[in-house]
C-alpha cells in the first residue's frame, strides 16, 4: 500500500500550483503537518481549507479524515524495527514464497521506486551533482550509508571534490563546518532514522550548502529541511532492502556523468594510472 508520501511524489508534477503548495507544506513536515486540522495545513500551505480538500481527492482519499487514518497507521510502521517486522511476520505465517519470489519483491522496489519519484526533484539532484566548482559530501546511516559509500566512489571518479563521511558529527564534523554556499551534503537516511544525520543537514543548511536526500517512503525528518528528497521503497521483509536506494543512484550518477565536461578524460587519467599502479 502506498504512503500518503509516495501518493504526493507520483503526482506533484501534475498539481496545480494551489495544490502543490499543500503537497510541500506535507512533506516539509510529514507526517504531523496532515495530522491537524484542514485550517492548520491550509495556514502552512497558504491556501484554504476547501483547496486542501481538493488535494486529499487528487490523492484518491474519500475525505480528509480518510488521509490522516493513513498518517497514524504509517507512524507504527515508520518506527517498526527488524524485530518487530520478523514477530509480525512469524505470527501471521507470511510465506516468502521461496527465493525466486524474494527476487521479485525486490526488483519491485526498484520498480515503484523509479515510478513515484517526481523526475523534477531527480533533475534538480543532477543539476546540483554536475556542478564540478562545488563540494559534495555524503553521509548515511547504519546500512544506507553503504550505499552513500558507492555514490561517493562512483562519483568521485566523474568529478573532483567528493567525500564520505564515515563520522559527520564525530571526526568528520569538520567536513560538515566547511561546507558553504554551492555545495552539496548528499544524505542517505531510512527508518529508524539517525539523529547525527539531521544535526549534519541543519549544520549544512545554516551555512547556505544544499541538503539533497534519499529516504523511505516515510520520509527521513530531514525531508522538512532538505532541497531535494527523493524516497526510494524499502519495504520488503524482516530488513529493510537498499536495492530501491542503490538502483537509484546509480542511475543518478550516470545520469550525472553524462552532463559533466572532462568526465570522460577523469575516467581515463585513472585507468591510465592503472598499469603504474600493478608495476608497483
Amino acid at each position: 500500500m502506498d504512503t500518503v508520501a509516495e501518493k504526493v511524489n507520483s503526482s506533484i508534477d501534475s498539481l496545480s500550483p494551489t495544490e502543490r503548495r499543500i503537497a510541500r507544506a506535507l512533506l516539509a513536515d510529514y507526517p504531523s503537518a496532515g495530522l491537524g486540522t484542514t485550517s492548520s495545513l491550509a495556514s502552512a500551505a497558504n491556501s484554504s481549507a476547501a483547496s486542501v480538500i481538493r488535494f486529499c481527492a487528487r490523492l484518491g482519499f474519500d475525505s480528509f479524515g480518510q488521509m490522516q487514518d493513513r498518517l497514524r497507521d504509517e507512524l507504527t510502521t515508520r518506527s517498526a524495527s527488524p524485530l518487530d517486522r520478523a514477530e509480525a511476520e512469524t505470527a501471521h505465517r507470511v510465506d516468502s514464497g521461496g527465493f525466486a519470489s524474494s527476487g521479485d519483491d525486490r526488483a519491485g522496489l526498484i520498480t515503484r521506486t523509479f515510478q513515484q519519484i517526481p523526475a523534477s526533484e531527480v533533475e534538480r539532484l543532477i543539476r546540483l551533482l554536475s556542478r564540478t566548482s562545488n563540494r559534495v559530501v555524503v553521509a548515511g546511516g547504519h546500512y544506507s550509508g553503504l550505499v552513500g559509500r558507492v555514490a561517493q566512489l562512483q562519483l568521485a571518479k566523474v568529478r573532483p571534490d567528493v567525500v564520505f563521511l564515515e563520522d559527520p558529527m564525530g571526526r568528520d564534523l569538520p567536513a560538515v563546518t566547511d561546507l558553504r554556499r554551492h555545495d552539496v551534503l548528499l544524505v542517505l537516511d531510512v527508518r529508524r532514522y539517525q539523529r547525527h544525520l539531521l544535526l549534519a543537514a541543519e549544520a549544512a543548511k545554516r551555512n547556505s550548502a544544499s541538503v539533497a536526500l534519499i529516504t523511505d517512503q516515510w520520509l527521513s525528518p530531514i525531508a522538512g529541511i532538505a532541497d531535494v528528497v527523493l524516497p526510494a521503497a524499502v519495504d520488503v521483509s524482516f530488513f529493510d532492502s537498499q536495492v530501491g536506494c542503490l538502483a537509484l543512484v546509480e542511475t543518478i550518477v550516470h545520469e550525472t556523468a553524462t552532463r559533466i565536461d572532462g568526465a570522460l578524460d577523469r575516467l581515463r587519467a585513472l585507468e591510465d594510472l592503472r598499469p603504474a599502479q600493478k608495476a608497483n
